[in-house]
């Protein structure tokens, strides 16, 4: 019997900047999560919201709802088009979703925002936080990651080493391929999207001419963290830009995605991160044999 491929075994056929970056919280968390679902909470709400409100600020997301999965890819790009045309006129767009490539998978995610500063595009990624929280090492690095893959994926677009020709293939989009429910293009009609603008096709191609003239991106990526109660900004991280450094990273996360290892649970010296997780002594018993005592850790008996 053929060998059940990663991606099979976890029901996906893309992987989320987001898979990445949790890579780096905890691998065996974020496998867990792909396979039994990942629990929306009251934290995660109040972040949507915050993102919701930052993108209205913006522009005007379209409104239309979504029927079929080229629905969605639809709205996608008209919504890019739109957060990039904010780009290039204001100097600042919000939440753009961005496609591509690493090791032959397709990789995708949102970026939380892009603005120019000193002539060149700086990626930034916000966070929502709870006030006075420290911002520790292993706490930081999964945002750090996840904003350096976004700027990668960003580059590789705009210097078409991913090109619209790549995407077409990867998402079977093209010429004739629209796809779009008939509900969905009553709802374009009625707010005045007709005739070729109803276009997947054509909408991706004027998304990526978009990235392509982009002007030059930054090698300094921010991460903004933001209150979760407030929604004010409290703190922020700078992040150098390298491409050694978010090679030697993807290096490390893809190993598990082409099957090369298992995935890997928190060291023991990080085993405090198993305190926040529902996995923890159920279907992930790495550590199993530990008691909390006050917060912290301690060898059971």
């Amino acid at each position: 019997m053929a060998e059940v491929s990663v991606m099979s075994r976890l029901n996906k056929t893309s992987i989320r900047v987001t898979d990445i970056a949790n890579q780096f919280w905890c691998e065996r968390q974020m496998e867990l999560n792909c396979l039994h679902g990942t629990k929306f909470t009251k934290e995660m709400a109040k972040g949507r919201s915050i993102h919701a409100e930052l993108k209205d600020e913006v522009y005007v997301p379209l409104t239309v709802e979504t029927v079929t999965y080229k629905d969605y890819l639809y709205k996608a790009a008209y919504e890019n088009v739109m957060s990039l045309h904010s780009l290039k006129a204001d100097g600042m767009c919000r939440e753009v979703r961005v496609f591509g490539s690493i090791n032959g998978y397709k990789v995708s995610g949102q970026i939380d925002e892009m603005r120019i500063k000193d002539g060149k595009v700086q990626v930034v990624e916000r966070k929502t936080t709870q006030a006075g929280r420290q911002i520790t090492g292993s706490y930081s690095k999964t945002h750090a990651v996840q904003v350096m893959v976004y700027r990668k994926l960003m580059e590789d677009i705009r210097s078409k080493r991913y090109a619209y020709e790549n995407f077409a293939i990867n998402y079977g989009v093209g010429p004739g391929k629209d796809g779009l429910s008939e509900e969905f293009k009553r709802g374009l009609d009625a707010i005045g999207i007709h005739g070729i603008t109803q276009s997947t096709y054509e909408m991706y191609k004027k998304m990526f001419s978009e990235i392509y003239t982009m002007p030059e991106l930054s090698n300094d990526l921010e991460i903004a963290y933001v209150d979760r109660a407030s929604g004010k900004q409290i703190g922020s991280l700078d992040i150098p830009y390298t491409e050694e450094a978010v090679n030697k990273d993807l290096t490390w996360a893809m190993g598990f995605w082409l099957g090369k290892r298992e995935s890997q649970p928190v060291p023991e010296s990080e085993v405090r991160k198993c305190g926040f997780c529902k996995f923890f002594g159920k279907e992930c018993t790495v550590w199993g044999g530990q008691k909390t005592i006050g917060g912290g850790y301690a060898k059971g008996n």
